[in-house]
Order: structure tokens, then sequence, then C-alpha cells
């Protein structure tokens, strides 16, 4: 039985649907080390970041990380708030473990996903939530800085 050919994806990345189409419009962020130093500064839903990260043993998490990082690995935190209830996909461009917490308390995933095909998000993970301020708790990326973005609706979905 021959082997199938991998599916091949176009020379430029496939476009996002509406919710996702900050993606590429990035401003940088630097993530909080603890919930002491997150100011009323923040993003939005909709809003592009390039989160700079800090070595995962200097973060104090607000609710305790799934994928608690390693030395070797980073983390961060970040203010976001959210205006009209319903689910949202906090997207990533490299593998890492995201975690949502509001008042200390983790919010339960409700999705989790690869990224979607012939685009630059990895990884996302949708969560429902109601109007009010979280914490968006980054752990175990590789990188000292990660593309996010939180999208309503969940999972992009590609026009």
């Amino acid at each position: 039985m021959a082997a199938s050919a991998p599916l091949s994806c176009p020379a430029a990345d496939v476009a996002l649907g509406q919710s996702w189409s900050g993606w590429n419009a990035t401003v940088p962020l630097i993530s909080a080390r603890n919930t002491a130093e997150l100011t009323t500064s923040g993003f939005a839903p909709g809003q592009a970041i390039a989160l700079s990260l800090h070595p995962d043993p200097e973060v104090a998490y607000a609710s305790l990380p799934q994928g608690e990082g390693e030395e070797t690995s980073f983390g961060g935190l970040a203010r976001f708030t959210i205006t009209e209830a319903g689910i949202y996909g906090v997207g990533a461009g490299s593998p890492l473990w995201i975690d949502v917490s509001r008042d200390g308390v983790p919010a339960v995933p409700v999705a989790y996903g690869r990224g979607v095909r012939c685009t630059p998000i990895r990884k996302v993970v949708s969560f429902e939530l109601q109007p009010g301020d979280y914490v968006l708790e980054i752990s175990g990326s590789e990188t000292s800085q990660v593309q996010l973005m939180i999208g309503a609706g969940g999972v992009p979905q590609p026009d």
C-alpha cells in the first residue's frame, strides 16, 4: 500500500475569518511575573500581541497552570477584558500551555485545537467566558516571545 502524500498548503497563508483578522498586526506587550504586576493596561479580544515572557521559575501564576513550565521554559501573565459573553479562543503561534483565570479560579476549556492548517496559528484553546476581567497565563514556552490573540467564536475559520 502506497503512503499518502502530505497535504500541501498554498504559497501564502490562508486568510483567517473576521474575528481573527488582526493576527498579522501585532503590538508588543511585556508579560507580568505575578498578579501584582498586572496593570490596567492589557489587551483586547481581536488584538494580536507579541508577548515577551520570563523564565518560568520567576512567574507566580494566578492559578496553577496545567502545564507548569520547566526551568528552561518561559511564561507570564497578561490581563484582558471580555465585554460580551461567548466562546473565545486563545490562539498561539507556537506550542505552549494556555490557561485563563478570573479571580484566581481557572476557566475550564471547552475545546482544544492544533490551530488551523495553512495558517500561522499553531494552537487554540477555547473557553466560554462571561463579561469581566481575566488573566491569561502562558507557561512552558520554548521561546521568550510568543504571538497570541483572543478571537470570538473559538477556533478560527479560514475565509
